[in-house]
């Protein structure tokens, strides 16, 4: 009895000696049979979710790439430029700056940025990570369709073109680009390009080779990419329709040019497959875009087969259950199968998104696997608690990173204009930081930019949100605080980072390692948070002008 009572095999080993074989073939076949239905309706599912996944991924990616383009276009360098004419080669440093941030916020994506005045000269242009000099720079991009069409969107609107080998990376690219106005006259505009071989590899990463295979087309009939080829960065997109394409294949696709979604089954060499495919959104909020997409996932039918034979045997041992509740006693039966619903429905649950616990005290299989349940559960939670605080924090000052910051403003400058409420934004920038970085190394560069993000973190509260913007850059957003605190708030933060030591502070051009700060506060006249980040910029510039180590108010 006590080897029964701790080993649940010998549990089982004693219930099917009493009920026999043959029920136990019955229950199986009729389990078997009345689950294949179930299997298939979880392939839909697979196949729906797989496509609308990378499609609204895909979509997403266009969409926030229009909309950091429009936002790096707010930089008072690219105007300035224009309207302070003997300061051009210091707007121009501040130029290859915007450019350079561009390229770290899409390092696997972005090949080329460059800022093209109305004539076509190139001002300002980085391949990489390498900044062009002067020499280098192109005097006749007006050539291009995206200039031509740059300067055809308003203001506030951004073009994303079809793919074009790039005249400098020499491989294909989607070219972007958004007007540059000043004093209402379009002078110029920035664009940069993203490599195509970002989406191949997207694709592969997203869907799982061992299950199906995945594609996106365009509007003319090529893969733009596909899982099963290589596709070549530099050589022309392959063909989907072909005189070799099946016609059942090239039925879907033709629909998938069309910009139609469903789901189908088709038949090639004799094999059963399904594919579920949908439009890509490729469309911006602002501006247009002229490439038309669309994604698809296909699976074979016998990978639906396989997985209904591995989960045959556990549909047996619980037909077996059942079988034995009905023929030989509840209470058997419920006593062995209490603690399988229970690993049954938290793995449920699981699914769904939550991490329960399972309180089964037995001392057999089912205690084991249920002890190592809550085991995996917890280490699951730890991982995605460290993985949303990755995905949020800057790697260097612990501070939210800049993406994070952007949603944030958003979601605070919407609350803030519906419920009538303050809010106020401070941008912050270490003065001469790079004349530190030049003398010191960046490791100590590092460490000060850490002290200074530990001094805004100390005199911020709960509810502010302290973020990296870029390189030597902080801001920090300010919920239901007008302009007349914010400055009480940046003056104190300016003031104790004076007083803070830094190692070789004293070799600073002011002998001391200060920062400068803009503090602007939401107007009724303000569209979005782009207006207040560039009022809070526009009073840090103006800090900087004044001679720096100050605050001012935008």
């Amino acid at each position: 009895m006590r080897v029964i009572k701790k080993s649940l095999r010998a549990k089982f080993t004693l219930i099917l000696s009493l009920v026999g074989v043959i029920p136990l073939l019955i229950s199986g076949v009729f389990f078997y049979i009345t689950s294949k239905e179930a299997f298939f309706e979880n392939v839909y599912k697979e196949l729906r979710w797989n496509v609308n996944n990378v499609s609204e991924t895909i979509g997403g990616l266009f969409n926030e790439s229009a909309r950091d383009l429009l936002l790096a276009s707010q930089n008072a360098a690219f105007r300035m430029y224009f309207e302070d004419r003997a300061g051009r080669a210091h707007w121009a440093a501040e130029q290859r700056k915007t450019l350079k941030q561009l390229r770290k916020v899409y390092p696997d994506m972005m090949d080329e940025a460059c800022f093209i005045d109305e004539t076509g000269q190139e001002i300002a242009r980085i391949v990489f990570d390498t900044l062009a000099k002067e020499h280098e720079l192109s005097p006749d991009e007006e050539g291009t369709r995206f200039f031509a069409m740059a300067f055809a969107m308003n203001e506030g609107e951004a073009f994303q073109g079809l793919p074009e080998i790039s005249a400098d990376t020499h491989r294909w690219v989607l070219p972007m680009a958004t007007p540059i106005v000043v004093r209402g006259k379009k002078a110029a505009i920035l664009h940069f390009e993203l490599n195509m071989e970002y989406f191949q590899t997207f694709l592969k990463r997203s869907i799982n080779p061992d299950r199906g295979y995945g594609f996106i087309i365009n509007d003319n009939g090529e893969f733009v990419a596909n899982t099963l080829l290589d596709i070549s960065p530099t050589g022309q997109f392959p063909h989907a329709v072909t005189s070799e394409t099946p016609i059942p294949l090239m039925n879907v696709y033709k629909m998938m040019m069309e910009g139609k979604s469903g789901i189908e089954e088709f038949s090639l060499e004799g094999k059963t497959y399904y594919i579920s495919y949908r439009p890509v959104a490729t469309t911006p909020q602002r501006g247009f875009n002229e490439n038309r997409w669309s994604i698809g996932y296909v699976i074979a039918a016998d990978k639906v087969y396989v997985e209904a034979s591995i989960v045959r045997y556990n549909i047996l041992s619980v037909a077996v259950t059942l079988f034995l509740v009905l023929i030989i006693a509840n209470v058997t039966g419920n006593y062995i199968t209490r603690p399988i619903r229970n690993l049954v429905d938290a793995t449920k649950k699981v699914a769904a998104g939550e991490m329960p616990s399972i309180d089964i005290r037995s001392a057999d299989e089912i205690g084991q696997l249920s002890s190592a349940f809550n085991v995996m559960a917890e280490a699951v939670k730890r991982r995605d608690a460290a993985l949303k605080d990755l995905a949020v924090t800057d790697g260097l000052t612990a501070l939210f990173n800049h993406r994070h910051f952007k949603a944030e403003l958003e979601k605070a400058f919407k609350s803030a204009q519906r419920y009538k409420r303050p809010l106020s934004l401070i941008m912050a920038d270490v003065d001469y930081f790079k004349h530190y970085n030049d003398e010191h190394g960046h490791t100590y560069g590092d460490t000060t930019l850490k002290k200074v993000a530990g001094v805004i973190l100390k005199n911020a509260r709960e509810v502010d949100i302290a973020a990296r913007y870029g390189g030597e850059e902080f801001a920090l957003i300010l919920p239901e605080t007008d302009a007349e605190g914010a400055l009480v708030v940046a003056e104190r933060i300016r003031m104790k980072v004076e007083e803070e030591d830094f190692p070789f502070e004293e070799s600073q051009p002011d002998g001391d390692l200060t920062i400068s700060a803009g503090v602007a506060s939401v107007t009724e006249d303000m569209k979005d948070e782009i207006d207040l980040i560039n009022a809070a910029d526009k009073a840090l510039y103006r800090a900087k002008e004044l001679g720096r180590n100050r605050v001012c108010r935008g």
